[in-house]
């Protein structure tokens, strides 16, 4: 529990960002335990909600978590997406589950693009106006593949008369 964390404990910290990762960091200090703030009607006033706030050294860097409860061992801190833990066994969970997330969401992305496709028919449907662009789209788009074959087409023509003529004019040429 961060309640018992001292000088030298180590500390898990998951970074859940744009680069996850996960870093080990070596608490510096910690404050005294005081109450939290904006608890006011609690159950039971002997049963206050204690917090500290805990300075880690991680590589370089120093590192200051506030107000997290004493009585936990895991916590997300809600800051830069750090989740944070004194217990390895529970970062371990936080690890596999926060990976389990993320590929679950990966494993649904052929239902998620069934749905978009279905949702702009289901659109179109609605309104014919969007089936009439998108038809008139297709066409825009299968002529500007025609166009450029026939462009293709004149510049490999081109090329051939122009070896035809030079041929023919070399030949000419010749004979003279």
């Amino acid at each position: 529990m961060f309640g018992t964390l001292r000088a030298g404990s180590l500390l898990y910290i998951l970074n859940k960002g744009e680069n996850p990762n996960l870093t080990v960091g070596q608490v510096l200090s910690t404050t005294p335990p005081r109450a939290k703030v904006g608890n006011q009607f609690l159950q039971n006033p002997l049963q206050m909600e204690q917090v500290i706030d805990i300075t880690v050294k991680v590589g370089d860097d120093t590192k200051t978590f506030s107000n997290v409860n004493t009585a936990l061992s895991i916590i997300d801190t809600g800051a830069n997406n750090y989740v944070i833990s004194d217990d390895k066994t529970a970062i371990t969970n936080e690890v596999e589950a926060f990976g389990t997330l993320s590929q679950n969401a990966l494993n649904s992305v052929p239902y998620h693009k069934k749905v978009v496709a279905a949702c702009k028919q289901m659109m179109m449907d609605l309104n014919p106006n969007l089936q009439k662009e998108a038809d008139r789209d297709t066409k825009i788009s299968n002529l500007e593949k025609e166009l450029a074959e026939i462009k293709g087409g004149f510049s490999e023509l081109s090329a051939l008369l122009k070896s035809a003529l030079t041929q023919n004019h070399t030949s000419l040429i010749k004979t003279q």
